[in-house]
């Protein structure tokens, strides 16, 4: 009896700490905690750093979408994913070097567009006429070398130079090439402060866009020639080289106007006259191949409106220069152009 009273006593006071103690134990987390548990926290963790890495790298680089690059729920590795996204800075090094240079290129033209035109050395001048509001100022550039040859095919139109002697800019025969300036380079003309015309000279003659304004600035006229010619004329040759020019058709925004020219074989002027709107207008005049010697004067209707005039020989000569007939008193003579005049 007492041995079953001492086994209860026992039950008694153990057992409430065995449980008590098993209960402590489930709160807790021991280092001997089972794999799978630490397994799965693992994974979690490693989900939210690739979810961390995905909004980075989309940060970078708009192109990527919501899935990192290979995806399928496949791993990427990191450099993999970073050469996917990251610009090839070898690319951008090149493009910047690329740009430093066109900026250089574009002030070394910009130095040499202050002494050069099309590559020959020019330098700048200046003349004035008048005083006050009303004075006329022109700014030009003239060739270094005054022994640049004339183009013999542009001879016959408007080829200005600096006259050094009478200090003005002319238009007329040169009689003297050591006192000729050709004109090579910009032209601009003022009246008082407003800008009227301006353009390019290439060793003389007329080259690129020419325009001219008013008082207000506005644009009265325009024009685009290429050394001494209208920029669109058709020009005809007698050989294949194109070096030996044959004529001149003037063409001027699409439209037959202007001066033509027409050449011998070996350079001298043929003939010369102007178009209007395509028709021949004014006075035509041909010549002998030497000496620039006239050979006749054909008279056209002195403008292209006049659709019933009948051209007629107004002049003609000899090969020796003598006067053969003239018919200047006709009535229907228009007045004759001075094809070499001086200009102020």
């Amino acid at each position: 009896m007492q041995s079953v009273i001492l086994i209860l006593c026992f039950l008694t006071v153990f057992l409430p700490e065995t449980v008590f103690g098993q209960t402590e134990q489930k709160e807790t987390t021991p280092s001997w905690l089972p794999k799978e548990t630490v397994k799965k926290d693992t994974t979690g963790s490693k989900k939210g750093r690739a979810n961390d890495l995905k909004s980075f790298v989309s940060g970078l680089d708009p192109v990527v979408g919501t899935s990192l690059p290979g995806g399928n729920n496949k791993s990427t590795s990191l450099s993999s994913l970073l050469g996917e996204t990251i610009p090839d800075l070898g690319l951008r090094v090149k493009e910047y070097k690329n740009q430093k240079e066109e900026r250089k290129h574009k002030k070394e033209k910009a130095k040499l567009a202050k002494v050069q035109y099309e590559g020959i050395p020019m330098e700048s001048m200046s003349i004035k006429f008048g005083s006050g509001e009303r004075a006329t100022v022109e700014y030009f550039h003239v060739l270094k070398d005054t022994k640049q040859p004339l183009n013999p095919y542009v001879r016959a139109t408007e080829t200005r130079y600096y006259d050094t002697k009478t200090k003005r800019l002319s238009s007329s025969l040169i009689k003297d090439k050591q006192q000729a300036l050709l004109l090579h380079g910009s032209y601009k003309k003022y009246t008082g402060e407003n800008l009227i015309e301006e353009g390019y000279y290439y060793m003389g003659v007329k080259d690129g866009r020419w325009v001219k304004y008013d008082a207000k600035f506005n644009l009265v006229d325009k024009a685009v020639w290429y050394r001494g010619f209208p920029a669109e004329s058709r020009i005809a040759y007698y050989d294949s080289a194109h070096t030996q020019v044959k004529e001149v058709v003037p063409v001027t925004f699409g439209k037959v106007e202007g001066e033509f020219l027409q050449y011998y074989k070996e350079g001298q002027l043929m003939a010369s006259g102007k178009y209007e709107d395509g028709k021949r207008v004014g006075r035509w005049v041909e010549y002998y191949q030497f000496r620039r010697q006239r050979k006749k004067e054909i008279q056209y209707p002195k403008t292209g409106w006049d659709e019933e005039f009948e051209p007629f020989v107004l002049r003609e000569w000899d090969d020796k220069g003598k006067l053969l007939y003239d018919y200047t008193k006709d009535p229907r003579a228009s007045a004759e152009e001075e094809t070499e005049t001086e200009k102020p």
